[in-house]
């Protein structure tokens, strides 16, 4: 399979650069974080706004299956057994089972599908540093109630030209949730993004991995697609600020699923985090030890050779007159700790009271932006496309 081109990833980079400049803040008021749910806490499936999102789903093509139980709250229990596991529920965290358009592997050979979970965070900016200064993009997967917390960061994110995927609103385990909760889990999440960047996601990540075929029709009639990561390539990089695992561990462990790249058949998807200081603190060695194995990182739409990485194309929109004016943030709370994996109780989610929000209500986050002369903004503008009918030229 022939690579995409990657022009498309390019003009991204490009406009969006043209579009937010580079002292660019994102900025909240209390009234605008007044309008999403709270943040960590399952949103209310009462309100307005999630009533119609579910409306828009065809309910006769959901499988019924039971949702699971969770005696640690947010993450699934597994049946003792698989007899205990519904046939046709293809559970992925209790069975392995893989759908057909599961994301799990990178297609072509020594591509590695390079992905952090559970961000923004203060922590993400210093993996950006070095995702940089490595000249690789990758794709992370953010947690709603982060963005609402991180949205400069996330803006950062989509300007030195990385992808976004969703990683739900409050991480919880999405088959112990009820339809209506898992349609409010994606849809806050994917509005979020949408307010802060004016881009629709169109890949998501299950927290845990946990996803069966009710999970997956949900929200496959959302648009998205479905991303796993490859058995024996989870960097266990989550245990460490729980102390159940050290660095030496990580890295050993990564250099033995390295050392099966001869034996694959494509290239692999990685699980890493950007959430704690400990995380992004081997997230540097561990790129360094792929790309001297001869992996060549990348996002998920380059890796499954995906032109459009979203569900809503940035190079057919046009840009908004002026940005709205600039408002103060409130003082944000420490984020809360999201606990990547089932080994560490977490409290359980409770539903969040949000204020009704109308139908055709789609405020924007306000963006203040620096001023810039005209000059420099054209010679910036001239740069950037430049760069694209070079890339358009190279990759023909």
């Amino acid at each position: 399979m022939r690579p995409i081109p990657i022009v498309s990833m390019t003009l991204v980079m490009a406009i969006a650069s043209i579009l937010i400049p580079d002292s660019a803040l994102a900025e909240m008021s209390k009234k605008q974080q007044a309008k999403y749910p709270a943040k960590d806490e399952l949103p209310n499936t009462n309100d307005p706004i999630v009533k119609k999102w579910v409306a828009e789903i065809d309910w006769s093509k959901v499988p019924k299956l039971p949702l699971a139980k969770a005696e640690i709250p947010n993450c699934p229990d597994c049946p003792k057994g698989k007899k205990g596991v519904p046939k046709d529920a293809c559970w992925w965290t209790c069975d392995g089972c893989v759908a057909p358009d599961d994301i799990e592997v990178c297609p072509r050979e020594k591509a590695w599908g390079l992905t952090y979970d559970d961000g923004p965070s203060e922590e993400t900016p210093r993996l950006l540093k070095k995702l940089k200064q490595a000249n690789v993009t990758s794709t992370f997967f953010v947690v709603g109630s982060r963005v609402l917390e991180y949205p400069e960061t996330l803006l950062q994110q989509v300007k030195e030209g990385h992808h976004i995927g969703l990683h739900t609103w409050s991480h919880a385990g999405m088959t112990t949730l009820t339809n209506e909760q898992i349609v409010a889990e994606i849809k806050w999440a994917e509005k979020v993004v949408f307010d802060v960047t004016g881009l629709k996601t169109k890949y998501w990540r299950p927290p845990y991995g946990d996803v069966d075929n009710r999970v997956r029709e949900i929200v496959r009639q959302m648009g998205y697609k479905t991303v796993i990561w490859t058995k024996e390539w989870d960097s266990n990089d989550w245990q460490i600020p729980d102390k159940t695992i050290t660095n030496k561990e990580v890295f050993r462990n990564f250099k033995w699923a390295l050392s099966t790249i001869p034996k694959l058949k494509g290239g692999v998807i990685t699980l890493e985090h950007d959430l704690f200081t400990q995380t992004v603190n081997v997230a540097g060695p561990l790129l360094d030890m792929g790309m001297k194995k001869g992996l060549e990182p990348m996002d998920i739409a380059r890796c499954v050779n995906d032109p459009e990485p979203y569900q809503n194309s940035v190079l057919t929109q046009k840009p908004a007159a002026k940005p709205a004016a600039a408002v103060k943030p409130a003082a944000a709370a420490p984020a809360k700790p999201v606990t990547p994996q089932a080994q560490t109780p977490l409290e359980a989610p409770k539903v969040a009271s949000v204020h009704d929000d109308d139908a055709g209500e789609d405020e924007t986050i306000a963006v203040k932006e620096v001023k810039k002369s005209g000059a420099s903004q054209l010679a910036w503008s001239a740069t950037c496309l430049a760069i694209v009918a070079a890339s358009a030229f190279f990759s023909l």
